[in-house]
């Protein structure tokens, strides 16, 4: 499994800061947002995505009560209307699904589905989640970030499954 998490990371890499989705499955619906912040590495002998979530999110609350999510990352596919909507617009209010285009398909591993327009997908496993300190956050980064004081949670997922599907 480190393997194939490591195979995949430059991909993923360079693709976080224009944007990647995040997956989730609640009770009764799945939802997605964009994400431009995370990183991934190892932690506990695993393989880690940690994922930045704002608690004003909609995808926040469906995440704390989550067993696992997924990281959908568009390779080669130019999906920037998408990741427009996903990350601008609120599942409460909309299917971000069907205003997207995007399709649902069963991932390999874990509950939650990946987005099968998207080539490259992390199927993640809920570990541990952190809440930022605001008193520790660097004057600077706060006043650019944080002037509303929406401040992030971090979501600790295991890696379980990371691949590459061809088209």
């Amino acid at each position: 499994m480190i393997d194939r998490y490591y195979e995949h990371s430059e991909a993923l890499l360079k693709q976080l800061p224009k944007g990647v989705f995040i997956t989730v499955k609640g009770e009764e619906q799945v939802n997605t947002m964009t994400i431009a912040w995370g990183h991934i590495g190892v932690i506990w002998g695993k393989p880690m995505f940690i994922a930045y979530v704002r608690y004003s999110r909609y995808t926040y609350d469906m995440l704390l009560k989550a067993e696992d999510y997924t990281i959908n990352v568009p390779v080669e596919q130019d999906l920037r209307a998408a990741l427009k909507i996903a990350g601008t617009e609120s599942g409460r209010d909309i299917d971000k699904f069907k205003k997207a285009g995007l399709t649902l398909q069963a991932a390999k591993k874990v509950k939650t589905p990946i987005i099968k327009d998207c080539r490259l997908n992390y199927e993640c496993k809920m570990m541990y989640q952190q809440t930022m300190e605001p008193a520790l956050i660097d004057s600077t980064v706060k006043a650019r970030y944080y002037p509303n004081h929406d401040t992030h949670i971090m979501f600790f997922g295991e890696i379980v499954d990371a691949y590459m599907r061809e088209e």
